[in-house]
């Protein structure tokens, strides 16, 4: 099976499933075995690398934190600790999280990703008015007020629903906004890795 095929029937499994903001264990373990599978033949170094970014992005996917964490420890660049980051914010280590989130600097996908929470905000008006946090609504008037993707902001309102406010609205859209930020920085990903297009 080609490394498109491949990653391209892991998607369609996985698409639908939005990760939750902290997981205890993986959605399904079978998936792992066959990311882990994964390979592209006569790929350069730099290739490589996104080969096991794309690999630490469906592990995150299916909520499959170390062995998304093995990977992204390995990836010495700012994508590598972009999935980093990711990871430690989903397993409850926020300072963490920030540290690496650092490490990122201003990553090609936040501008896009701005962009798409903004019209998230949007369309998710009802579940917005719907989220009894004051806290939550004000932080996440300001995130979407920004001008640019502010990371920090987004452990912060993470960190606030998972250990204090566990707002069911603010759970969703949570979600729907890290399952946005998990699809772009695959995207970007396999782009990196010389996959060829497929509807991501």
């Amino acid at each position: 099976m080609s490394w498109t095929e491949g990653v391209s029937r892991l998607w369609l499994v996985l698409k639908e499933h939005r990760p939750s903001l902290y997981p205890t264990e993986e959605w399904d373990d079978l998936l792992d075995i066959k990311i882990a599978k994964l390979l592209k033949e006569g790929t350069n170094t730099d290739q490589l690398t996104y080969v096991h970014a794309v690999q630490s992005g469906l592990h995150l996917l299916n909520e499959s934190l170390d062995k998304s964490h093995t990977l992204s420890q390995d990836i010495h660049n700012t994508t590598g600790s972009y999935w980093h980051g990711i990871m430690h914010r989903m397993e409850g280590d926020y300072s963490n999280s920030k540290y690496w989130f650092r490490q990122v600097g201003d990553h090609p996908v936040f501008t896009l990703l701005l962009q798409q929470v903004k019209e998230i905000y949007r369309q998710s008006h009802a579940e917005y008015e719907s989220i009894s946090s004051d806290n939550l609504k004000g932080r996440l008037d300001k995130l979407v007020s920004s001008s640019s993707w502010d990371p920090y902001g987004f452990v912060d309102l993470v960190q606030q629903q998972v250990t204090v406010a566990r707002d069911d609205n603010a759970e969703q859209l949570l979600q729907h906004i890290q399952w946005i930020e998990i699809k772009l920085l695959l995207q970007y990903c396999y782009d990196k890795s010389g996959g060829t297009a497929f509807d991501f």
